[in-house]
């Protein structure tokens, strides 16, 4: 079982994107974009512009930013690839704009409804992903799939997604939403732990990967949100997991200590089709970052790329229900 995974990418910046067909090639059975698969503000109009937006004008924006990215026929390639099935989560480019946090901007009238909007566009863009065919993407911003979250009476998040990776059940991928909640102390909220918590109690000892748009502790990490971060580290407790993780333009191998025993893992790759420096300056060489995670019965083959090159390499042991042992 071959997973790969990959986040930042712009096309505004970088419209060859030739890591689509490196991740294609590799034959992975899943693909999990980890965030900033658009960049709604770069390299234009920037933040003020699109705060400055109604809902209106801010769905056709961001309709143009998916239908760029969209348009590329090496991604194109990859999502409709027989036997790959590519799954997106969100950070705050594709959610709205640089560090945006949804607790934050539900509570503002003048920004609520671009969360709802932009809810709309991330489930229709999963949605064409699943079906392995994104000319299915509604074909303007004013389509009604677009603003059925804007129009339900209750205003209903993404939350998480859990899916069961190898048969035996040895293994779960969870898709986090990391945006809509944010506030405060608080990255995911209380229903999405409440969630995830289930998936974790139902199978504690496979090993669940937590797929995250930002990084545990690095920049805008889960370190700043106590609420979450403790949780996840209780959650854990003495088993070792794995994070998959993007938003840092870089890739990565770290190892957090939760607790005596408990370990989880962080697998970094940021860059799939991006420049390394973004605003206030956007230069910098292009980057072409990725990660494959392999799971085999008894270990899990870790390798973090750059330009389809190996730069880090791990194999961690697996115990018998599918959890890792912990590095030293």
């Amino acid at each position: 079982m071959k997973i790969a995974f990959t986040s930042c990418t712009c096309a505004g910046l970088v419209s060859n994107q030739p890591v689509w067909d490196s991740i294609r090639l590799a034959q992975p059975e899943h693909v999990v974009l980890l965030g900033d698969n658009i960049y709604n503000d770069v390299p234009s109009p920037g933040m003020s512009v699109l705060q400055a937006m109604n809902a209106h004008e801010f769905a056709e924006h961001l309709y143009m930013r998916y239908a760029q990215q969209l348009a590329n026929p090496k991604f194109r390639d990859l999502v409709a690839a027989p036997g790959i099935q590519v799954h997106a989560i969100w950070d705050d480019h594709d959610f709205a704009w640089n560090d945006a946090q949804g607790g934050v901007m539900q509570a503002q009238p003048v920004h609520a409804d671009k969360v709802k909007v932009s809810t709309s566009f991330m489930r229709e863009f999963r949605r064409v992903l699943a079906e392995k065919d994104v000319t299915r993407f509604p074909s303007s911003a004013g389509d009604a799939a677009f603003w059925l979250d804007a129009a339900a009476p209750v205003f209903t998040p993404l939350g998480a997604t859990t899916i069961q990776l190898e048969p035996d059940g040895r293994s779960w991928l969870h898709l986090t939403d990391g945006r809509t909640q944010r506030k405060g102390k608080t990255l995911l909220g209380n229903v999405q732990r409440a969630q995830l918590t289930e998936a974790f109690n139902k199978h504690p000892d496979a090993l669940h990967i937590i797929a995250s748009g930002g990084t545990f502790t690095q920049k805008d990490c889960w370190a700043k949100y106590k609420d979450d971060f403790t949780w996840l580290k209780e959650s854990i407790g003495s088993r070792t997991w794995l994070m998959l993780s993007g938003d840092v333009h870089a890739t990565g191998l770290l190892t957090h200590k939760v607790s005596a025993a408990g370990r989880l893992v962080e697998l970094t790759a940021s860059g799939a089709a991006v420049v390394a420096k973004l605003n206030p300056v956007i230069t910098g060489p292009e980057l072409r970052n990725h990660g494959m995670l392999e799971l085999r019965a008894n270990d899990a083959k870790l390798d973090l790329l750059a330009y389809n090159k190996p730069v880090t390499s791990a194999v961690l042991p697996r115990r018998a229900g599918g959890d890792l042992v912990a590095p030293d």
